[in-house]
């Protein structure tokens, strides 16, 4: 399996217009730390739209064999449209004979997400009540 291609293609698939379901094998399993294991993609897909309708990542490093793989990755988004978000995170996968997914493992710390929350909110609230708040 060329992973380094696969991981490409990967990329592509995971923007806001790519075919993120096609890399699945049918009755595969989907898990994050938002989601317990599912094989409803679909749902999944419609969960990371309506958090982050802008969602792109970037695959920084991969490694596998014929049975699976892992990579790395830094995803950007704006979390409902409005507050920008990075977060960085792994994907372990494994594949069956013809390079689909039979299960996707997603790590990432959700406090990065927090923290940018938190910061986001904290700026908002300055700017509200700094000098041209009075104005």
């Amino acid at each position: 399996m060329d992973w380094p291609s696969w991981a490409e293609r990967l990329e592509h698939a995971l923007g806001p217009h790519g075919d993120f379901p096609s890399f699945f094998a049918p009755g595969a399993l989907f898990s994050d730390p938002v989601n317990e294991p599912t094989t409803d993609l679909a749902a999944i897909e419609e969960m990371t739209q309506a958090s982050f309708p802008d969602w792109r990542q970037e695959i920084t490093w991969v490694r596998g064999d014929d049975t699976g793989g892992a990579f790395e990755w830094i995803g950007w988004g704006t979390l409902g449209g409005t507050i920008p978000i990075e977060l960085h995170g792994c994907t372990v996968v494994d594949v069956d004979p013809h390079g689909l997914i039979t299960r996707w493992r997603d790590y990432f710390d959700l406090h990065q997400i927090d923290d940018q929350v938190t910061a986001h909110s904290t700026t908002a609230e300055r700017s509200a009540t700094g000098p041209e708040a009075s104005t």
